[in-house]
């Protein structure tokens, strides 16, 4: 019995001796690196080669393209102010005249007897004016001593009538003699003429249609319309296309030789394009720019010591751009300002430090105590070269 109890002990001892040991073992093989990470961290403890490039800073003009029509600042349809026959025509089609020409004439003779009519009934009720004035003028210094108060109030009220009666004939006069000057009907704006079909003796009228189309030509107007990121690029900038060159190309491939002058930016978002107009005004004193033509408008920018970098390079995030740079063997993830875009590049506002070159490499996540060696790429190599 007792030795039956002894041999039970042993064994309870055994085992517990095996699972110390089996513990043991196991926190010895935790604790080890295995073959993998022992790998990892030699890795990590060697030189990462980058591919690099220096940095392309340049003076650089950027086109952006869209496409706009030409219209007049300035368009008046002729219309007669007075009813009358068309007694002379002075302009025909195509016809360029200047502000203040004369284009039609429409019969004179019943306006002016009008306005000499007018001018009779003032010289008429001048004299009653002055009779009536004097008169009462001398009723009124006698007093009432000589004249009885009905007769001073009569001879007053004579006086105001004629008065009244005078301003009217004045009125009137005017009336006579602006309507007699609407016979004559001249040029509001320079500009061109439209078609002319009239014919010497036509009536017309105000509720006629319009006599002649007039179109201002010198300087011309162009509409085109950019989108709403551009507009916003824009007004970033301060102030709209502040030192951009507005420019285009007519329908036969060739520059129009002026640049435009910005006016200004509609007030509101075309909201089926999400699109903004804008309004540019060229001189065009040789007549190439025709209303409602279309054209090419290029929008010419020049930066001044920007980075061209290509777009591949630029990590976009939420907090911003990025691009890496290297200096010596420092690797550092640098925000970028773009202001432009050229191509499948992105143009970038110079904030980078002398030394720096640009990874070409995808970098991922890297220790910081990770060492790093540069390369030169080839091609960077043979225009350093050429340099």
């Amino acid at each position: 019995m007792q030795q039956k109890e002894e041999k039970k002990t042993y064994g309870v001892l055994l085992s517990v001796l095996a699972i110390i040991a089996l513990i043991l073992a196991y926190f010895a093989l935790r604790d080890r690196p295995s073959s993998e990470n022992a790998a990892a961290v030699g890795r990590d403890k060697a030189e990462l080669t980058l591919n690099v490039a220096p940095l392309d800073i340049r003076d650089m003009t950027v086109e952006k393209n869209y496409i706009g029509y030409v219209t007049p600042i300035n368009d008046v349809n002729i219309l007669p102010y007075i009813n009358g026959f068309l007694e002379d025509i002075l302009v025909e089609g195509g016809q360029e005249v200047k502000q203040g020409d004369t284009l039609l004439v429409i019969r004179q003779d019943e306006y002016r007897a009008r306005m000499n009519a007018a001018k009779a009934a003032v010289l008429q009720a001048q004299a009653d004016y002055n009779n009536a004035r004097i008169y009462y003028q001398r009723v009124r210094n006698a007093g009432e001593k000589a004249m009885s108060k009905t007769e001073i109030d009569n001879a007053k009220a004579s006086y105001l009538s004629a008065e009244a009666q005078l301003a009217e004939a004045r009125a009137n006069y005017d009336l006579a003699r602006v309507n007699y000057e609407y016979t004559v009907i001249q040029a509001p704006i320079s500009g061109i003429v439209g078609n002319v079909t009239l014919t010497r003796g036509d009536y017309v009228s105000p509720s006629s249609q319009p006599l002649l189309r007039l179109i201002q030509f010198d300087p011309i107007r162009v509409v085109f319309s950019i989108t709403d990121r551009d507009y916003i690029e824009e007004i970033g900038k301060g102030q709209l296309f502040a030192g951009e060159k507005i420019k285009l190309k007519l329908a036969d491939g060739s520059l129009f030789e002026k640049t435009g002058t910005y006016q200004f930016a509609d007030n509101e978002i075309n909201r089926a394009t999400s699109s903004i107009a804008v309004f540019a005004d060229f001189e065009n004193a040789d007549k190439k720019l025709v209303s409602n033509a279309y054209v090419d408008v290029i929008v010419e920018k020049n930066y001044k010591n920007a980075v061209l970098i290509a777009q591949r390079l630029v990590n976009m995030e939420s907090s911003g751009n990025f691009v890496y740079i290297v200096n010596g063997s420092r690797l550092d993830k640098v925000k970028i300002d773009i202001i432009s875009s050229s191509g499948d590049n992105y143009l970038v506002r110079n904030g980078f430090k002398k030394g720096d070159y640009i990874v070409l490499d995808k970098v991922g996540q890297i220790s910081p105590d990770r060492k790093i060696k540069v390369r030169l790429a080839e091609n960077a190599k043979s225009s350093r070269e050429n340099k």
